[in-house]
Protein backbone atom coordinates (compact mmCIF):
# COMPACT_ATOMS: atom_id res chain seq x y z
CA UNK A 1 0.00 0.00 0.00
CA UNK A 2 2.79 2.37 1.13
CA UNK A 3 4.54 1.61 -2.26
CA UNK A 4 1.39 2.52 -4.29
CA UNK A 5 0.69 6.13 -2.39
CA UNK A 6 4.64 6.63 -3.12
CA UNK A 7 4.07 5.69 -7.05
CA UNK A 8 0.48 7.84 -6.84
CA UNK A 9 2.58 11.13 -5.35
CA UNK A 10 5.42 10.48 -8.17
CA UNK A 11 3.13 10.01 -11.00
CA UNK A 12 1.35 13.46 -10.06
CA UNK A 13 4.90 15.65 -9.53
CA UNK A 14 5.49 14.36 -12.46
CA UNK A 15 2.53 15.50 -14.07
CA UNK A 16 2.27 18.98 -12.31
CA UNK A 17 5.92 19.37 -12.98
CA UNK A 18 5.44 19.17 -17.09
CA UNK A 19 2.84 21.81 -16.83
CA UNK A 20 4.33 25.29 -17.85
CA UNK A 21 2.43 28.20 -16.22
CA UNK A 22 1.03 29.33 -18.96
CA UNK A 23 -0.83 25.96 -19.62
CA UNK A 24 -1.82 25.73 -15.89
CA UNK A 25 -3.39 29.05 -16.61
CA UNK A 26 -5.29 28.34 -19.15
CA UNK A 27 -6.78 25.21 -17.54
CA UNK A 28 -7.73 27.25 -14.59
CA UNK A 29 -9.04 30.26 -16.09
CA UNK A 30 -11.04 27.81 -19.35
CA UNK A 31 -10.61 30.78 -21.44
CA UNK A 32 -9.41 30.72 -25.08
CA UNK A 33 -9.47 31.42 -28.34
CA UNK A 34 -8.12 30.26 -31.64
CA UNK A 35 -6.16 32.25 -33.49
CA UNK A 36 -5.04 32.19 -37.39
CA UNK A 37 -4.23 34.53 -39.92
CA UNK A 38 -1.87 35.28 -42.49
CA UNK A 39 1.24 37.55 -43.02
CA UNK A 40 1.74 39.37 -46.22
CA UNK A 41 3.57 42.40 -47.90
CA UNK A 42 1.36 45.27 -49.05
CA UNK A 43 -1.33 42.64 -50.69
CA UNK A 44 -2.11 38.86 -49.83
CA UNK A 45 -0.29 37.38 -52.96
CA UNK A 46 3.12 38.59 -51.57
CA UNK A 47 3.40 36.04 -48.51
CA UNK A 48 5.73 35.65 -46.12
CA UNK A 49 7.09 31.96 -45.56
CA UNK A 50 8.88 31.21 -42.66
CA UNK A 51 8.13 33.95 -40.62
CA UNK A 52 8.06 33.25 -36.51
CA UNK A 53 4.68 34.48 -34.85
CA UNK A 54 5.00 35.23 -31.61
CA UNK A 55 2.28 36.43 -28.89
CA UNK A 56 4.15 37.49 -25.59
CA UNK A 57 2.20 37.63 -22.49
CA UNK A 58 1.89 41.09 -21.48
CA UNK A 59 1.46 39.92 -18.19
CA UNK A 60 3.90 37.61 -18.04
CA UNK A 61 5.00 36.40 -14.40
CA UNK A 62 6.94 33.46 -12.41
CA UNK A 63 3.56 32.22 -12.32
CA UNK A 64 1.81 32.77 -15.54
CA UNK A 65 3.31 32.83 -18.86
CA UNK A 66 0.77 32.32 -21.52
CA UNK A 67 3.19 33.20 -24.57
CA UNK A 68 2.76 31.22 -27.81
CA UNK A 69 4.60 30.77 -30.77
CA UNK A 70 4.55 29.85 -34.22
CA UNK A 71 5.92 29.86 -37.87
CA UNK A 72 3.95 30.74 -41.06
CA UNK A 73 4.01 28.23 -43.37
CA UNK A 74 4.75 28.67 -47.27
CA UNK A 75 1.71 30.67 -48.02
CA UNK A 76 2.57 32.97 -45.06
CA UNK A 77 0.01 31.40 -43.07
CA UNK A 78 -0.39 30.86 -39.09
CA UNK A 79 -2.20 29.22 -36.38
CA UNK A 80 -2.74 29.14 -32.74
CA UNK A 81 -5.38 26.18 -31.49
CA UNK A 82 -5.41 28.05 -28.20
CA UNK A 83 -4.28 31.37 -26.74
CA UNK A 84 -5.21 32.27 -22.98
CA UNK A 85 -7.33 35.46 -22.76
CA UNK A 86 -5.25 38.60 -22.34
CA UNK A 87 -3.14 41.10 -23.60
CA UNK A 88 -0.06 40.75 -25.97
CA UNK A 89 2.36 42.24 -28.06
CA UNK A 90 2.82 40.81 -30.98
CA UNK A 91 6.09 39.88 -32.26
CA UNK A 92 6.97 39.02 -36.30
CA UNK A 93 10.35 38.09 -37.55
CA UNK A 94 11.37 37.36 -40.92
CA UNK A 95 15.13 36.61 -41.93
CA UNK A 96 16.56 37.76 -45.52
CA UNK A 97 20.41 37.21 -46.88
CA UNK A 98 20.54 41.17 -47.86
CA UNK A 99 19.52 44.11 -46.41
CA UNK A 100 17.92 44.64 -49.80
CA UNK A 101 15.51 41.89 -49.70
CA UNK A 102 14.51 42.93 -46.31
CA UNK A 103 10.69 44.83 -46.95
CA UNK A 104 11.80 47.28 -44.69
CA UNK A 105 14.60 49.71 -45.74
CA UNK A 106 14.34 51.84 -43.13
CA UNK A 107 16.37 51.33 -39.76
CA UNK A 108 13.31 51.98 -37.66
CA UNK A 109 9.84 52.08 -38.84
CA UNK A 110 6.58 51.27 -38.32
CA UNK A 111 3.51 49.35 -40.02
CA UNK A 112 0.12 50.22 -40.69
CA UNK A 113 -0.91 48.58 -37.13
CA UNK A 114 -1.78 51.83 -34.51
CA UNK A 115 1.11 50.77 -31.98
CA UNK A 116 3.92 48.88 -33.86
CA UNK A 117 7.08 49.38 -34.56
CA UNK A 118 9.89 47.75 -37.15
CA UNK A 119 13.78 47.30 -36.84
CA UNK A 120 16.17 45.81 -39.05
CA UNK A 121 19.20 44.70 -38.00
CA UNK A 122 22.17 42.25 -39.16
CA UNK A 123 22.39 39.18 -37.16
CA UNK A 124 25.26 36.65 -37.78
CA UNK A 125 25.38 36.21 -41.86
CA UNK A 126 21.51 37.34 -42.21
CA UNK A 127 19.34 40.31 -41.99
CA UNK A 128 15.91 40.33 -39.85
CA UNK A 129 12.95 42.46 -39.68
CA UNK A 130 11.35 42.46 -36.28
CA UNK A 131 8.12 43.93 -35.63
CA UNK A 132 6.08 44.70 -32.54
CA UNK A 133 2.76 44.79 -32.07
CA UNK A 134 1.39 46.31 -28.45
CA UNK A 135 -1.71 45.93 -26.72
CA UNK A 136 -3.21 43.14 -28.80
CA UNK A 137 -6.26 41.60 -26.78
CA UNK A 138 -7.29 38.41 -27.25
CA UNK A 139 -10.73 37.88 -26.12
CA UNK A 140 -11.76 34.07 -24.46
CA UNK A 141 -14.17 31.72 -26.37
CA UNK A 142 -14.20 33.69 -29.95
CA UNK A 143 -11.90 32.53 -33.01
CA UNK A 144 -9.57 35.49 -34.26
CA UNK A 145 -8.96 35.42 -37.49
CA UNK A 146 -6.50 38.43 -38.27
CA UNK A 147 -3.98 39.36 -40.92
CA UNK A 148 -0.67 41.46 -41.06
CA UNK A 149 0.82 43.58 -43.53
CA UNK A 150 4.43 44.25 -42.95
CA UNK A 151 4.37 47.30 -45.19
CA UNK A 152 6.95 49.97 -43.19
CA UNK A 153 6.42 53.57 -43.14
CA UNK A 154 8.97 56.16 -41.86
CA UNK A 155 8.51 56.48 -37.41
CA UNK A 156 9.07 60.24 -38.72
CA UNK A 157 6.33 60.46 -40.91
CA UNK A 158 5.76 60.22 -44.86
Amino acid sequence: MKQILISAVAVIALFVAAQTPGDAHIRASGKTSSFKGKIFLGDKTHSIADAEIMLMDDKKSDKQNNTVETKTDAEGNFSFASVAEGKYTVSIRSWYNTQEEAPCQFLVAKTKDKESSVIVMKDKDKFVQQIFINNFTVKGGKEIVRDFDIVCHSMFGG
